[in-house]
């Protein structure tokens, strides 16, 4: 079913902003904090400015506890606050300010009758003074209160006590701590968009690393694939430099290995395209006679053989060269040997070749003839082995040819190992190593071959982490045949 373009606008998601995200993430919290700064600084100012006032008020209560005195006979309470002194305790330019004299039987003794009583849990408790917020006349007001002692002679419990309570209305308080308010907060207000701007223009410094990474990046060569400087990075962005060099290096060798095999093409079927051009051109002669037409079309045929088969091992180079990732899984070598064999039983028949197998010998054994690896590669991989034995190897009614393909198992080193042997002419020990080059062939073969089929071969064991080498099979004989060995090293099932 096809998409509707509004469908895939829809729900295609939208490309973020490294800086905005940084921003977003700087911002958001210092504005959310903000409100909760400003409800902070509120109750810290209420406690402040209640302070001093507070401290007035316990003023006052303990200087009218101390006009309360029992009379001469000791039966009656008396309270004398002078007439100034009185206009001097309401003397308030902001706020209301009363006062309650109450005697040990509850009795009004001074001041107002409507100032509200403590409760019984306020009541409890020593004679020290207290402080108390409640509402007077519908006015919100802060009371302090105690009870002063009549009796010192009787305990606590039985002593006569009069209570003696001051209060006054909020407006100071609230004056005071708006004042505070506005001393803490105002500044912030300034404060905060300087906050903010200074924060933009510290991520602006701190990303300036990656718009020069990009205007390096941008300013290199379209075939410039060498490794971008770590050390010229923060240490933040150094793992995400490290592996795009990573990646330049994988670029680069796979355009080397095309470079290489485009080479490597061009140079490999010159020779069987020209020899295709000259013989199509001699079948083309006049005169030519039909045993010559005959000749030229051979060779035309034997020469397209060639070059398909080069084509075909070049293709293989290829594939085990490329520097990509290969898709593994659990492979028994045993059972790719054994297909491999089928596969190339005809053409040695053909040949004339004795093509043997010499497998492993005990069940125990054929539980560590797995590898994790490509099947197809390693298939690849035997089969250029014996298509190697199979073409270098002479055979003859007096002398056949013998091929022997072996697997071999250690169950204790789990050591797994694949042998191709043959009774050919060998290879010299200072050509040992550069037959695994690609294009190269022994001195003194006249055999037709591409010399790829045993670069593939190394290629594909380096690839599974295997080695291979060449020895004589039969050392000190004439022919002394070769014995090519790629082994696996590992626990069984692993590479």
């Amino acid at each position: 079913m096809k998409s509707k373009p509004w469908q895939i606008s829809l729900f295609r998601r939208e490309q973020r902003s490294l800086f905005g995200e940084i921003l977003d993430w700087m911002l958001t919290p210092l504005l959310l904090l903000w409100p909760v700064s400003l409800a902070l600084t509120w109750l810290v100012a209420q406690g402040l400015a209640n302070k001093p006032f507070d401290r007035a008020l316990i003023y006052n209560v303990q200087a009218l506890a101390q006009l309360v005195k029992l009379s001469p006979d000791q039966q009656r309470v008396q309270f004398n606050l002078p007439q100034p002194a009185s206009e001097l305790l309401r003397a308030d330019e902001a706020d209301l300010v009363y006062f309650q004299v109450l005697g040990s039987k509850g009795e009004l003794l001074g001041g107002d009758r409507d100032l509200p009583l403590p409760t019984e849990e306020e009541k409890a408790g020593s004679y020290e003074v207290r402080i108390r917020d409640d509402e007077m006349r519908s006015l919100e007001v802060r009371v302090a209160y105690t009870w002063v002692r009549l009796d010192a002679n009787q305990d606590a419990q039985g002593a006569k006590s009069a209570l003696v309570q001051v209060a006054e209305t909020r407006e100071k308080r609230s004056v005071l701590a708006t004042e505070i308010i506005k001393g803490v907060m105002l500044p912030q207000f300034a404060i905060l968009p300087l906050a903010v701007l200074l924060v933009w223009l510290a991520l602006v410094r701190g990303i300036k690393p990656l718009s020069e990474l990009e205007d390096r990046i941008r300013a290199r060569k379209y075939d410039d694939l060498s490794p971008l400087d770590e050390k010229a990075v923060p240490l933040e962005v150094a793992p995400l430099v490290s592996s795009v060099n990573d990646l330049l290096e994988r670029l680069k060798d796979s355009i080397a290995t095309q470079k290489r095999f485009l080479a490597d093409a061009a140079h490999q079927l010159k020779t069987p395209l020209a020899g295709l051009r000259m013989q199509a051109d001699l079948a083309q002669r006049k005169g030519s006679s039909e045993e010559d037409l005959k000749l030229s079309l051979k060779q035309i045929g034997r020469a397209s053989v060639q070059a398909t088969h080069t084509v075909n091992q070049l293709l293989s180079l290829a594939r085990a060269e490329g520097g990509g990732s290969i898709s593994m899984q659990s492979c028994d070598l045993e059972a790719l040997v054994s297909e491999v064999l089928q596969d190339s039983l005809p053409r040695a028949l053909d040949k004339g070749l004795d093509l043997g197998y010499d497998g492993v010998d005990t069940q125990a054994k054929r539980l560590h003839t797995k590898v994790q690896g490509n099947p197809t590669l390693l298939k690849e991989m035997i089969r250029n082995l014996v298509d190697n034995a199979m073409h270098y190897t002479p055979t003859s009614p007096e002398r056949p040819g013998v091929i022997t393909v072996r697997l071999l198992v250690d169950p204790y080193s789990h050591v797994l190992a694949v042998q191709v042997e043959d009774n050919g002419p060998g290879i010299a020990a200072a050509e040992r190593e550069l037959v695994f080059e690609p294009f190269y062939r022994a001195l003194g073969t006249n055999v037709d071959g591409s010399g790829l089929g045993l670069p593939i071969v190394r290629e594909i064991a380096q690839r599974h982490g295997a080695t291979v080498s060449v020895d004589a099979a039969h050392p000190g004989q004439n022919p002394p045949g070769a014995c090519f060995t790629v082994r696996f090293s590992g626990l069984p099932g692993g590479v």
